[in-house]
């Protein structure tokens, strides 16, 4: 089954460059933005991630606090919204974060939602408690109802969940099948330049992980569609001996 996938921003921000780039550019500011995917073919609309959540203040609050004055979300105009009461087949998470498990409230109380295992067993009894992300009553309500996901498994034709961690114990990446080839949207790629140069993720609770994931998937020929992009355009590698790879080209996504 071949999909499409259309991209829909809903907020901006800006972040600490060391929070992008593992042990780097700590002295900038990194343009991200947070999207929702609405996944298409003849099956119908699957979603990856669900966008913000509805009250930001406390959020924003919090990342400035302790990330800094110029952090912060900024939603932008989207139609993803109308999207998330909508009869669609499935919402896959890459994470548990407000910004892609913000909008599991406005679903329809029969969609069906995939998130990792771990991440839910992490949810009821944290691997760590220092790195706890609390998340609103009534979003916790609905991942509780979640269906957990071991590993990896074809969800529906042409479209596989994988848990991947790196980021967080609930990150995870769905790798779908496109007429341009194979892409995945990965929680712990951010941005297209974290593959260009070859640098992990810099919040990142198992760096080293991120390149054997980087590696995994190119083996596997996925593009990657880095989840945080303010343009997002799918990003083909190609791994070379010594461990590293070569950015090959940029891919553009046609409707099926």
């Amino acid at each position: 089954m071949i999909w499409s996938i259309e991209t829909m921003t809903v907020a901006r921000a800006l972040t600490p460059g060391p929070e992008v780039f593992f042990q780097r550019d700590f002295e900038s500011w990194v343009n991200i933005a947070i999207h929702m995917f609405v996944l298409r073919s003849d099956l119908g609309i699957v979603l990856v991630d669900t966008g913000l959540i509805a009250d930001l203040e406390p959020l924003n609050a919090a990342m400035r606090r302790n990330k800094g004055p110029k952090a912060g979300f900024e939603r932008t105009e989207s139609r993803a919204g109308s999207y998330l009461g909508t009869d669609v087949l499935a919402v896959m998470l890459t994470s548990f974060g407000p910004y892609a498990a913000g909008g599991l409230d406005r679903l329809r109380p029969d969609t069906p939602v995939y998130v990792s295992a771990r991440g839910m067993a992490d949810l009821r009894r944290p691997e760590e408690p220092q790195f706890v992300h609390t998340l609103p009553g009534e979003i916790c309500a609905r991942l509780d109802q979640a269906t957990p996901v071991s590993g990896q498994e074809c969800l529906l034709p042409g479209l596989r969940f994988h848990e991947v961690g790196i980021h967080h114990p609930a990150s995870a990446a769905v790798e779908i099948e496109t007429v341009a080839g194979r892409v995945v949207i990965a929680d712990p790629v951010f941005t297209a330049a974290n593959l260009e140069r070859q640098i992990a993720l810099g919040a990142a609770e198992d760096a080293s992980g991120w390149f054997a994931m980087v590696r995994t998937f190119a083996a596997r020929n996925a593009a990657f569609l880095p989840v945080h992009e303010p343009s997002p355009a799918p990003v083909s590698v190609v791994c070379v001996p010594d461990g590293g790879w070569h950015v090959q080209n940029l891919r553009t996504l046609e409707a099926p």
